[in-house]
This record gives structure tokens, C-alpha cells and sequence, in this order.
């Protein structure tokens, strides 16, 4: 067993393995969300309701500088350590295994999920004579779409569990509508993608981002799709105006109430992890996944030095943007009387400067990458690299696009009462979806034929 295991290991290049390796890094891009979403959040609610977001927890930095606040990031990191080391409650008739391991299952659903995304387009270069064809996911399954199907289901198991362990009759109401909010829209959900998948043909998530380089996005040719799919799972996520399974006038808290510390606080990690893969899917099904408009990913492998000459420009005037906003902001903070003006006035002298060294840096980098240009081939690890840089961060953008959707939704929609949920769901959107596939049908057979 040993020697077959070795002779498959030296079938393929070093560096083969060692890409292989480290896109098991993208399972950790959920995590890292969970930070920037509390803190979208938080500052968004406040831009909406006209008043400040976290401002005030900071950490002491130099002598000359009280506190680093990093917009709110800080606020975080005390809430983190406060849920830490809260007293974990455990009610006295509740289900006690079952009970400590429901808050787990949706934490563990973000390690799996985005091992289908691609998050990159295949990577061909020339290795040692050889030609190495790398995948832009973690696992090229031909049924990726129902894997993360599957997997994001398992996450509202935590929650149904969760409420029954807790032995506590809010808390089971709040476990069943979950449930029956997951098989209610889940098929509208489903139904949504058939059309994607009459047109495309496939699955595979990569053959599908493929399929819209060619043919278009999918919601300029599935929008009905696109509404429907966006509905659903914001729904599935549970996430206002749906979140009647954690009414508080109705149900104090839902499926949460006996939880306390990390176990509460798993359950909003694995919420906003949920968010994050959703909005990675979207982005995959209906805005192009990693592709940019007009430019192919064999395009952009060929000239991608000139890209990154594009984006590090791109950076740098975002900076500078945020540089001069931030100066216009100062001058009017300096004529108010907040009490803590001495303080932040000194922060924000820290991120100009930081900024500041910031914008030459990233401008040496495009000029380097445009002088070096016409020496990188298209076939080099080099270009395939920086191609794949490229498109991670335009997937990226587009999480951050649709994570934003979700903050929107919650501060501007009212809740929904929970027949009014289940109509939506049974009534409107499962009808709308099943004309949508007759109709998509119809025109994709005319089309072939």
C-alpha cells in the first residue's frame, strides 16, 4: 500500500502538490468573513438608522497614540473574549450531549462547503517540459451544486437539534419553523436552478462559470432564477424579513434562548459563514463567478501583467479616495467638542500615514509587472499565478456585493409573520419557479433545435 501510495504522489510535479495544498487555505474565506460581516453590520446598521456603528473599543498601541480602533474591527475582538468566557448555562432538563453538540454543526458546515466553489479559473502552465492542469476548486466534483446543496441543508440541523436538546417550549417553536422554512423554500430553490442547468448542461460549478464567460451571466439569462434563488436563501439563511424561527415579540429568542457564551455565539458564526457561501454561490450561478466581463480567462492569463498593472492602479486611487475622505472628515471632526477627538484625531494620523506608504508601494508593483510584461510567457507558472490572483479577488468583491445585499435587507425590511412566510414560499415563489423552467425549456429546445 505504501509503494502504490508513493508511485501516485510522484505521478504529478511538486509544485502540482503544493498548489493542491494551499487552496485548502479558501476553506478559512467563510471564517475571515464572519469578522468583516459583524462589522459590516454593525456600521451599516448605523449609516442606515443615521448614527455611529462600534467606535469606542480600541486597543493601546504607542504613547503617543491611545487607541487603535480599525473602524470597529477591535469591537470584535472584545465581544469575542466576553462570549469566551461567559458562563456556559446548561438548563437543568435539557438533552445534555445533543445540547452541546448542535451549536457545532453549523460551525463545522463552513469548513465544507467551499471546497466545490471555484475560486479561480484552471490553471495550465509548463512545468519541467510537462503541461499541469490545475482546478480552481478544492474538489471538481461534477455535482458540486448538490453538494453544497446538501451541506447547506445540514446547517438547520443544528438549529432543529439545538431546540429540541434545549427542552424548552420557545425554543422547539423556534426549531420548527426553521425546519419548515428549509423545506419550504428549498424547493423553490431547486426549481430556480433547473433553468441554469438546462442551459449549461452540467453540474459542475466550474463548467458553469465557464459556460457564462461564453454565453453571458446568469441573471441577464435566468433573472426570474436569480430572484427566486436570492429570495430562497435568504430565507434558508433564516436572516430577516425571515427570521421568524428567533422572534423575539413571539418567541423571546427561538431556537437560541437556553444557549449562552460560545455556544450562542456558534450559532451566529455559522450564520454569517452560511452568508458568505451563499453569496460566493450567487456570485457563482449568476454573476460570473470569478470571470470579468469581456475578458476570457485565457485572455487574461496572456496579458495578465498588464492586469495587475490595472488593479495595483485601481488600489492605489481607492486609497487615495479614502485618503482625501478621511482628511475631509478630520478637518470637520477637529471643530467638534466629541470627547475622544484628541484620541481619534491621532488614529487617523496613523492610517494616512500607513496610506500614504501604501500607494507608492502598490504603484511600484503595477510599473514592475508592466515593465516585466513582455518577458513573462502565457504558459508560465508566473502568468497562471497571477491570473488566478486576479480572479480570486474579483470573487471576492462579489461576496462582499451580496454580503452587503443581506445587510440591506435586514435593516430595511420588516418581518414577515409566519404564514405570510409560508405563502411567499408554497404560493408565489414554487408556482413562479415552475413556469420558469416550463418556459426555459421551451426555449432552450426551440434554441437547439
Amino acid at each position: 500500500m505504501l509503494e502504490s501510495f508513493t508511485n501516485f504522489i510522484s505521478q504529478k510535479p511538486l509544485i502540482e502538490w503544493c498548489i493542491t495544498v494551499a487552496k485548502f487555505a479558501f476553506i478559512f474565506i467563510p471564517l475571515v468573513f464572519i469578522a468583516l460581516m459583524i462589522t459590516l453590520e454593525r456600521r451599516g446598521a448605523g449609516f442606515m438608522q443615521d448614527r455611529q456603528g462600534p467606535n469606542r473599543t480600541g486597543i493601546p498601541l504607542f504613547p503617543f497614540l491611545s487607541q487603535i480602533r480599525l473602524f470597529g474591527l477591535v469591537q470584535n475582538g472584545a465581544d469575542g473574549l466576553k462570549l469566551f468566557t461567559k458562563e456556559l448555562f446548561e438548563p437543568r432538563e435539557a438533552h445534555g450531549f445533543w445540547f452541546k453538540f448542535a451549536p457545532a454543526i453549523p460551525f463545522m458546515v463552513a469548513f465544507l462547503s467551499p471546497a466545490v466553489i471555484p475560486w479561480f479559473g484552471p490553471m495550465v502552465f509548463e512545468w519541467s517540459g510537462n503541461l499541469v492542469q490545475i482546478s480552481g476548486s478544492i474538489l471538481n466534483l461534477d455535482i458540486g451544486v448538490l453538494w453544497l446543496f446538501a451541506f447547506g441543508s445540514l446547517s438547520v440541523y443544528g438549529t432543529v437539534l439545538g431546540s429540541w436538546a434545549s427542552n424548552s417550549k420557545y425554543s422547539l417553536l423556534g426549531g420548527m419553523r426553521a425546519g419548515a422554512m428549509m423545506i419550504s423554500y428549498e424547493v423553490s430553490m431547486g426549481l430556480a436552478l433547473l433553468g441554469m442547468y438546462l442551459l449549461v448542461g452540467s453540474f459542475n460549478l466550474q463548467n458553469i462559470v465557464a459556460w457564462q464567460e461564453t454565453h453571458g451571466w446568469g441573471i441577464l439569462v435566468q433573472p426570474v432564477a436569480f430572484i427566486i434563488f436570492l429570495v430562497s436563501l435568504v430565507a434558508e439563511t433564516g436572516r430577516a424579513p425571515f427570521d421568524v424561527a428567533e422572534g423575539e415579540s413571539e418567541l423571546v429568542a427561538g431556537f437560541h434562548t437556553e444557549f449562552s457564551g460560545m455556544r450562542f455565539a456558534m450559532f451566529y458564526m455559522g450564520e454569517y459563514a452560511h452568508i458568505a457561501i451563499n453569496s460566493a454561490l450567487l456570485a457563482t450561478l449568476f454573476l460570473g463567478g470569478y470571470s470579468i466581463p469581456f475578458v476570457s480567462t485565457d485572455f487574461l492569463r496572456a496579458h495578465g501583467a498588464q492586469a495587475l498593472t490595472i488593479v495595483c492602479g485601481v488600489f492605489a486611487c481607492g486609497i487615495l479616495a479614502f485618503l482625501f475622505l478621511m482628511r475631509r472628515y478630520a478637518k470637520w471632526y477637529e471643530k467638534s467638542k466629541a470627547a475622544d477627538k484628541a484620541i481619534r484625531l491621532k488614529e487617523w494620523a496613523l492610517y494616512r500615514v500607513l496610506g500614504w506608504l501604501s500607494v507608492p508601494a502598490l504603484l511600484a508593483i503595477g510599473a514592475a509587472s508592466f515593465y516585466f510584461a513582455n518577458t513573462i510567457n502565457a504558459e508560465s507558472l508566473a502568468a497562471a499565478l497571477i491570473a488566478a490572483a486576479i480572479q480570486i479577488l474579483v470573487l471576492l468583491f462579489k461576496m462582499c456585493f451580496f454580503c452587503w445585499l443581506w445587510i440591506w435587507f435586514r435593516w430595511t425590511l420588516p418581518r414577515f409573520r409566519y404564514d405570510q412566510v409560508m405563502h411567499l414560499g408554497w404560493i408565489i415563489l414554487l408556482n413562479v419557479a415552475l413556469a420558469n423552467l416550463v418556459i426555459t425549456a421551451i426555449v432552450a429546445k426551440l434554441i437547439k433545435t
